[in-house]
């Protein structure tokens, strides 16, 4: 662990990370990305228990395949650490760089990214060394294959070709680069960025600007494509083996599904679990034999082990709600919308949290928010709520909502359109 000493909590258009959590609606945050590729049965049990004995038992996976605990508080956040401390669960610092959690495994990929995410590292350390960059920034390094980073907004991003890298810039493509001039282009960048300000990002760059300083960069025309959907269930390995991928429903579990999974996982001789993008995890290190008996396993125990397009069709923003009656968890909304009411989840509607709306990263995509223990639409001509939900009743409330819908429900409206009408009544 980086640090053992007591933090308060960061505010709000910050980001949370273990050595520095932030308040948040059931409590205090914490998120890390582990510098070991992934949790041992071992560790994963410690974070487990310290999720359960010094937070509220829940447990993240994001979506680009950070983890987070959930309901820590100032008395218990320094256990916590000195728990995963000793479980040998150390957390990265600096700028996020981000590769394929298979990186190196992957047969389909383009090539193995770790050599320039080293170098990549060591520039940006050096970048730190000389003053602070923005502690959002974040670098993506895309090199094809089965798990898919191309979704992953970036302020530097690296795509890989057979014969060269190309450079992106706050979403703008730069051209192509020879790998050997990678790092140093980042460096550049870099220093751009600490020119501009400590909380500047790559979209604050001039476009002319990046290329004057890049002359080695082929601004030659490209075409790009963007792999959008991921595929949960087994991956093929390079040296023949399998990997599995796994998904947590809706991106959350309790400290018990942990623990089955480390049960699991020493059961099937799984050897890690690797935080993944699109709130999942890979399973590494085992006998393809044990596949078959692995996977409706795991699914016993709630994880997701399969592809289905219903649960695939409801996204969210991680979070939590307070009322004066309960919290309320994002997750457990869309799990309870999941069970009882499927036939409403249509991907017309994405699920925001109240708590995160000014600094939102699915600010763009319509749906509903959670407000406290109310339903809203999210950024709709009337904020009048159109659902009340009980904490602890939350499926009975969705069945009551649901029954509304249906009885109010045109046959060519989407769900949104039809909870759009009920918050006009």
């Amino acid at each position: 662990m980086t640090s053992k000493q007591s933090s308060s909590p960061h505010a709000r258009g910050a980001c949370p990370t273990l050595a520095k959590p932030m308040a948040v609606a059931d409590g205090l945050l914490v998120r890390f990305r582990p510098v070991a590729e992934g949790f041992t049965p071992d560790q994963l049990e410690a974070l487990a228990s310290s999720a359960r004995d010094y937070g509220n038992g829940l447990i993240e996976v994001t979506a680009r395949g950070n983890v987070q605990v959930r309901g820590l508080t100032a008395e218990t956040e320094q256990n916590f650490r000195m728990a995963l401390d000793a479980a040998g669960i150390e957390a990265q610092t600096g700028v996020s760089i981000e590769i394929s959690p298979i990186a190196g495994l992957d047969p389909k990929a383009v090539r193995d990214p770790r050599p320039l995410a080293r170098a990549i590292r060591q520039v940006c350390d050096a970048t730190l060394e000389k003053g602070p960059l923005s502690p959002k920034l974040s670098i993506v390094i895309v090199s094809g294959g089965q798990l898919l980073l191309d979704g992953l907004k970036a302020d530097i991003r690296l795509i890989a070709r057979h014969d060269c890298w190309i450079l992106e810039v706050g979403g703008e493509t730069i051209g192509a680069l020879a790998e050997a001039q990678a790092a140093e282009a980042v460096g550049l960048i870099l220093a751009m960025l600490q020119d501009e300000g400590p909380s500047s990002r790559g979209m604050d760059l001039q476009l002319g600007r990046i290329r004057a300083q890049l002359p080695f960069v082929d601004a030659r025309p490209l075409t790009l494509t963007r792999p959008a959907s991921y595929v949960l269930g087994p991956i093929s390995l390079t040296d023949g083996g399998v990997a599995l991928r796994i998904g947590l429903p809706f991106g959350q579990v309790k400290s018990a599904q942990l623990f089955a999974l480390a049960r699991s996982m020493r059961q099937y001789g799984v050897v890690d679990a690797r935080p993944a993008p699109d709130r999942t995890l890979a399973l590494t290190g085992f006998d393809s034999s044990a596949m078959q008996a692995l996977s409706p396993a795991l699914a016993a125990h709630g994880f997701w082990t399969r592809q289905d397009v219903g649960a695939s069709r409801l996204t969210l923003c991680s979070g939590a709600e307070k009322s004066e009656i309960g919290i309320i968890q994002a997750a457990e909304l869309a799990m309870a919308l999941f069970a009882v009411a499927p036939d409403l989840i249509d991907g017309s509607f994405h699920i925001h949290v109240s708590t995160c709306a000014k600094g939102c990263p699915h600010a763009g995509r319509p749906g509903i928010m959670l407000c406290g223990n109310a339903l809203t639409h999210y950024r709709g001509a009337t904020q009048k709520p159109f659902a009340s939900l009980d904490p602890g009743a939350m499926e009975a409330s969705i069945v009551d909502l649901a029954a509304r819908i249906r009885e109010t429900r045109r046959p060519e409206d989407s769900t949104l359109e039809s909870l759009d009408r009920l918050g006009h009544e």
